[in-house]
């Protein structure tokens, strides 16, 4: 067994992986990352995945042994410019979409931004889109003066019926819409894609645009591919 540690912008994961299974994992905000490794007690190997540089450092300073996963360990085509400059996450989620699926795959992460790529059933990484998600363009609202202290609320319908409404309807059925549209776009070059939404926001978005599944754990399941390498029938 082994230690995975993947860190986020807002959350950071620790599971403790084998080749078939994923036995546990704890989740905490990246904001105190200092704390919980002092906390930690880790199995195995230990691999890291991380998009925040500060937090990187301090996970080196208390593991020096740990191995980090970067787009060099990617096993499949990378097909985009300058790779290096590519969330690492977004090269896992794609792993372990098209280790789970066997198929063209359309990778919905909806965290703190909202990352759209597509890995195609060979494995290739295409590339894909990258916008704010849910809490950043509430908070970019939240700066206008007559929107300071509104509260949303999701409308019934499309059309919200009071300013609190009306924010909840762009923050919700906005985001949906914006997603289906590179769905349908893309599925008339991709008949067979598969939809995998992932993240925290990942099952409210899935659910509201009604197409595809949601995978918890896909990322980890990324690094799984990275460590033990290919096999049929994976497991989250």
């Amino acid at each position: 067994m082994d230690t995975v540690i993947l860190t986020g912008n807002t959350n950071t994961k620790i599971a403790f992986v084998t080749k078939a299974s994923i036995k546990k994992v704890h989740t905490f905000r990246t904001d105190n990352i200092y704390r919980e490794m002092k906390k930690i007690q880790t199995t195995g190997n230990i691999y890291l995945a991380s998009v925040v540089p500060e937090a990187t450092k301090v996970i080196k300073k208390f593991f020096p042994s740990v191995k980090e996963i970067t787009y060099r360990n990617f096993p499949f085509p990378i097909k985009v410019k300058h790779p290096e400059k590519l969330g690492i996450d977004r090269l896992l989620n794609a792993a372990g979409a098209r280790v789970l699926f066997n198929s063209d795959c359309l990778v919905i992460d909806a965290g703190s931004a909202i990352t759209i790529d597509l890995v195609e059933k060979d494995g290739s990484f295409q590339g894909g889109v990258i916008f704010p998600g849910y809490h950043l363009l509430f908070m970019s609202l939240k700066n206008l003066a007559l929107l300071k202290n509104v509260k949303v609320k999701k409308p019934p319908g499309v059309i919200g019926k009071d300013t609190s409404e009306a924010v909840g309807s762009g923050l919700t059925w906005g985001l949906s819409f914006l997603i289906t549209g590179y769905i349908n776009h893309l599925k008339s070059d991709y008949p067979d894609l598969k939809i995998v939404f992932t993240g925290g926001y990942g099952r409210a978005l899935k659910n509201l645009v009604n197409s595809g599944l949601y995978q918890k754990n896909l990322t980890i399941t990324g690094i799984k591919v990275v460590i033990y390498g290919e096999k049929e029938n994976w497991s989250l």
